[in-house]
């Protein structure tokens, strides 16, 4: 797994709202890695988990207090939008 290919992912979710409404449903980053894995990209648990949390440990408070499922967590890890 690299970073560029999860961030391809969340490229990918970013501009499929259809894709964007399983991705903000995933109850768990098991169901993230299979996601990603369903549209091709190959991504690992570990990982993802690793760059999620370099990327939360230097998020504020405001932005913390918006993360409300692991989608909203990855999407602003990554610099990903929710904007429809």
């Amino acid at each position: 797994m690299s970073v560029a290919d999860l961030k391809a992912f969340l490229a990918k979710v970013e501009s499929d709202a259809d894709l964007r409404q399983k991705f903000h449903a995933a109850s768990g980053m098991d169901d993230i890695v299979d996601l990603a894995a369903a549209h091709g990209h190959s991504v690992d648990k570990a990982s993802v988990l690793r760059a999620h949390g370099e990327a939360l440990s230097s998020a504020g408070e405001p932005e913390l207090k918006g993360i409300n499922s692991w989608g909203d967590a990855l999407m602003h890890c990554f610099g990903a939008t929710d904007a429809d």
